[in-house]
């Protein structure tokens, strides 16, 4: 076997350097304690938000869904409506333009009407 002769010079520096280890290794120790325990707080956290969130968006998704379907169904009402009535306006250019012209008859026969009552010497 082999042995170690250590003189004591070199036994004080070794129990110094044990001593220095100890005093670097508990605060290293204690702030690895401190960050493992915040990181176990986070994803326990996290775990409460996703399992909030599951929940929470299935309805939110579902009333999301079910208002979609209704502007949908809305916005396909509106296109019809808009659809008829310019079915309606087109429908309804003859009918203006013979009624214009039926207006403009009664007018210049008013008018005709007029200027033969005034210009009758009498």
């Amino acid at each position: 076997m082999l042995e170690f002769n250590l003189d004591e010079a070199t036994q004080q520096e070794m129990a110094h350097l044990v001593r220095v280890s100890w005093i670097v290794l508990i605060p290293a120790g204690v702030l690895l304690s401190m960050v493992l325990y915040k990181l176990a707080m986070l994803l326990h956290g996290l775990l409460d938000f996703l399992t909030l969130a599951r929940y929470e968006l299935t309805p939110a998704l579902k009333d999301i869904r079910l208002t979609a379907e209704h502007v949908e169904t809305l916005s396909s009402k509106a296109v019809a409506s808009v659809k008829t009535v310019e079915s309606g306006v087109a429908s309804t250019g003859p009918a203006i333009r013979h009624a214009g012209r039926t207006v403009a008859r009664g007018l210049e026969s008013i008018w005709d009407g007029i200027r033969t009552s005034f210009s009758r010497k009498h």
